[in-house]
């Protein structure tokens, strides 16, 4: 499996040209088509349409010049109802969105317009936090990994596609405690395989608090993205458990990427 179409959330925030420029690259590397998309409120203030306006302005010409089929999309609404409606009507595979200043991902309340797009979204989603706008192509890619691996085909396809578009190296992060006791599941090591075949793969193992451990790789092995898979832990095991990756995502060390696969 490879991307055919993959859809770029682009707003007012220079955040949101760094992720586009990951779908950019992911593009051209898949030989994707490309949509850049904005939505606007009805009462946005002429000073956010404009920024937005730039942003699309600078990607299309970004875009062109690497000779992609490019689409530009702006519709007037909330992004929360006309994001997935739009990816159902472009047959998206994949939409990158931008975390904005005021949201975030693990919120309490789960009321922020991430949640609801993680719900309401048809294709592979890649919602990312940018913390250093002056890298927009990551080398050292951080992929954390628990006892076992949800939906693995799509997050196989996910990363191998974006480190081979970047040349980058992925460093598996292994958490499990029970690794080091019975070995590595078997679901681990077929990923961990199909993985190097199109990639160099690295492996570290990690211990104790885990979005404390995800952050401390990153900072001390100089990672500069890192991919986490969205939880699957329901309101009650949050409460009890926590949310390793919303704690990540609240306070990265580095650009982070969230990823969900097709409903």
């Amino acid at each position: 499996m490879s991307y055919r179409r993959i859809i770029s959330v682009v707003n007012e925030h220079t955040a949101s040209t760094v992720i586009a420029r990951y779908a950019i690259s992911l593009a051209t590397s898949c030989d994707a088509e490309l949509v850049l998309y904005a939505a606007h409120d009805g009462d946005g203030k002429e000073s956010v349409l404009h920024h937005t306006d730039r942003h699309l302005d600078h990607l299309l010409a970004v875009a062109h010049e690497l000779k992609l089929r490019v689409t530009r999309i702006t519709e007037a609404g909330n992004i929360g109802a006309l994001l997935p409606k739009r990816a159902q009507a472009e047959n998206a595979d994949l939409v990158f969105y931008p975390l904005t200043p005021y949201e975030s991902y693990g919120a309490s309340l789960q009321r922020h317009t991430v949640h609801q797009l993680l719900r309401s979204v048809p294709c592979d989603l890649a919602i990312m936090r940018v913390v250093q706008l002056a890298k927009p192509h990551p080398r050292h890619i951080l992929m954390p990994l628990g006892k076992t691996i949800r939906d693995r085909e799509r997050r196989l396809t996910f990363i191998t596609e974006l480190a081979k578009s970047f040349h980058a190296q992925v460093t598996l992060f292994h958490l499990s405690a029970q690794r080091d006791a019975k070995g590595m599941p078997d679901d681990i090591a077929r990923f961990r395989t199909d993985l190097q075949r199109h990639v160099t793969v690295l492996e570290r193992c990690g211990q104790g608090q885990i979005g404390k451990s995800i952050s401390v790789e990153a900072i001390t092995r100089h990672n500069d993205l890192i991919v986490l898979g969205a939880s699957e832990r329901g309101v009650l095991q949050r409460v009890f458990f926590g949310n390793p990756a919303g704690d990540v995502m609240h306070q990265p060390p580095c650009n982070t990427i969230l990823f969900k696969a097709a409903r």
